[in-house]
């Protein structure tokens, strides 16, 4: 089984800290719009219904930023214990392309096709 080049880990890595750092902001922007959204006054039920709408989907972008910070952290976990790069469902090699694409894939194509059915079930 071919690993992940040192060089190529580092970049990996690199580009991991970026992401994060760059979901970390957009998460903190989500909920102070959020905040400033639920002091605003409120006028009618027309306002509150696209107040609260416009709040849930707020909350719901960033339930999404911060599961995929999750992975991100498992991926840079898996990196400092070098299992970066390996699928964590049946250990074969996470191709490059894959990886080059998604750099906080946990799984390869198969296992991820696999995981996709059985959650629509």
């Amino acid at each position: 089984m071919k690993k992940v080049r040192k060089n190529k880990l580092n970049d990996f890595k690199k580009e991991l800290l970026e992401i994060r750092k760059k979901l970390a902001g957009e998460v903190e922007k989500s909920r102070d719009y959020s905040h400033e959204e639920a002091e605003g006054d409120m006028s009618d039920i027309t306002d509150d219904a696209v107040r609260t709408y416009s709040q849930q989907i707020i909350l719901q972008l960033g339930e999404r930023e911060r599961e995929q910070i999750k992975e991100i952290d498992e991926a840079l976990e898996r990196i400092d214990n070098g299992e970066y790069g390996i699928c964590v469902e049946c250990g074969e090699e996470i191709p490059e392309k894959r990886l080059n694409l998604i750099p906080y894939a946990k799984w390869c194509i198969t296992c991820k096709e696999k995981i996709e059915v059985r959650n629509k079930l």
